[in-house]
């Protein structure tokens, strides 16, 4: 069982969140991995994931859920097995599907996290948050490089007004560091979203960052 005693001050203002929050999370893959290990090992109890792929060997150099034993399953299911022995509390549901327009989103969603790869998925759960009025929190990585940030309906631009003519390169490589700190950054986010922290949060604004340069920079949008 999950044992927060030792952190008890940093849960004070979070026990509400992670008990009634449900936190829905596009793409079980590099980024999905990192952020569902953290939701559940914070204590986040309702947990949606959805993912099509089967674990290839490729993956596992980034996919921090799958190990070799692993390859050829569905991504949904292992994840929902290792999760729960992480934290068994959880109430994890998996949907072993592609995401696209016609993709029926059933049940309560208080925040949404962009864990896929890919910009016409991305669209799709951009409009899905504003025709609902859920939070978005945002993450791509590419090679060394990292970028965050927050779509909130009624407070930001888009994500397809941001990233209008943008193209997902085919094949990205991605140093896995890159994508355990994005994915942590992200949960970050999440926390600051979920207790309307919306000073510190990046809300109209997008982190960049190159581990190679140790370059961090966060540009404050219009």
């Amino acid at each position: 069982m999950l044992d927060i005693s030792r952190h008890i001050d940093l849960y004070k203002k979070l026990s509400d969140k992670l008990n009634n929050s449900h936190i829905f999370v596009a793409g079980a893959g590099g980024l999905g991995s990192v952020v569902l290990q953290n939701l559940v090992r914070l204590g986040f109890k309702n947990i949606i994931i959805y993912d099509h792929k089967e674990i290839d060997p490729p993956d596992l150099n980034r996919q921090i859920l799958y190990d070799s034993k692993d390859i050829g399953k569905k991504k949904t299911l292992v994840a929902r097995k290792k999760l729960l022995k992480i934290n068994p509390l959880c109430n994890i549901k998996v949907f072993e599907e592609k995401i696209t327009k016609n993709t029926k989103f059933n049940g309560k969603i208080d925040l949404i996290f962009d864990c896929v790869d890919n910009i016409e998925t991305r669209f799709i759960l951009d409009e899905f948050a504003h025709r609902l009025n859920i939070p978005l929190i945002h993450g791509a990585v590419q090679e060394y490089r990292g970028q965050i940030t927050v779509i909130y309906p009624g407070k930001t631009k888009s994500l397809r007004e941001l990233f209008l003519g943008y193209s997902s390169p085919k094949n990205p490589q991605v140093l896995p560091p890159t994508v355990f700190i994005t994915g942590s950054l992200l949960v970050s986010e999440a926390l600051k979203i979920l207790n309307k922290d919306f000073e510190n949060s990046l809300i109209n604004k997008i982190l960049f960052f190159d581990i190679f340069y140790n370059d961090f920079e966060v540009i404050k949008l219009k």
